[in-house]
């Protein structure tokens, strides 16, 4: 778990007045819903809502707020935190699990739809979330033992997700999730050695105490290349 400063960084609040127009992200079932009831309209959340209100992020240009402080945030924290060039997903989904509604995402490996051995993954909530908002993980490869990880806004979960089984349930917390979720290797990788040597670096580093990614030093801040 990587753990980021929310003041400089402050994905939550750039999304909530640009891209949703509400002040607590954690809420935005309760707007959608006191929204179609003022309109007369039926209360009840569908799967659906979740690609609407995300497709919401669609309208947002390239240049936007929100992608600067990502963009910032690569450079920042995750490339001194790998040691060497990275390759990232330039403008990765927006996705929205509303409280109330259905999983979003049955238990997979990304590896049968990337067909990418070198990437691993990396996940950003913007909401605490825990139990059905939150992603499902096995404890090791293979076992199908899911279990939620709870990440508070703040954190980003990075994991081996294109072999680790991971998805979501319904989300009966009482929490909507909004989230971002990416994947990078190291510059030019091609191999799966390299997305092992990747995982190992993070792990390792992450695992030393009083160790912040942002202190690594000058020589680990290495180029980034961004992906369409």
């Amino acid at each position: 778990m990587l753990d980021y400063d929310t003041v400089r960084f402050p994905f939550a609040a750039v999304l909530g007045r640009d891209v949703f127009k509400v002040r607590r992200l954690e809420r935005l079932h309760e707007y959608l819903l006191d929204h179609r009831r003022r309109s007369a309209r039926n209360a009840r959340l569908r799967p659906r809502d979740n690609l609407m209100v995300s497709a919401m992020m669609e309208r947002q240009p390239a240049d936007a707020d929100f992608w600067k402080v990502y963009h910032g945030f690569m450079l920042a924290q995750l490339a001194p935190l790998v040691g060497r060039g990275i390759s990232y997903t330039s403008h990765p989904k927006l996705r929205v699990h509303l409280s109330g509604t259905a999983s979003v995402s049955s238990f997979h490996h990304d590896i049968c739809v990337t067909r990418r051995i070198d990437q691993i993954n990396f996940w950003m909530p913007f909401t605490d979330v825990d139990g059905g908002a939150t992603l499902w993980l096995e404890s090791d490869y293979g076992r199908g033992d899911f279990e939620p990880v709870p990440v508070r806004y703040g954190q980003v979960l990075i994991f081996d997700g294109g072999y680790l089984g991971h998805g979501s349930v319904a989300n009966d917390s009482g929490v909507t999730r909004v989230s971002l979720d990416m994947r990078f290797s190291y510059k030019q990788a091609t191999t799966r050695a390299e997305g092992v040597s990747l995982m190992n670096r993070i792990v390792e580093v992450l695992d030393q105490p009083r160790r912040r990614c942002g202190a690594v030093g000058p020589a680990a801040r290495s180029a980034t290349t961004r992906e369409a």
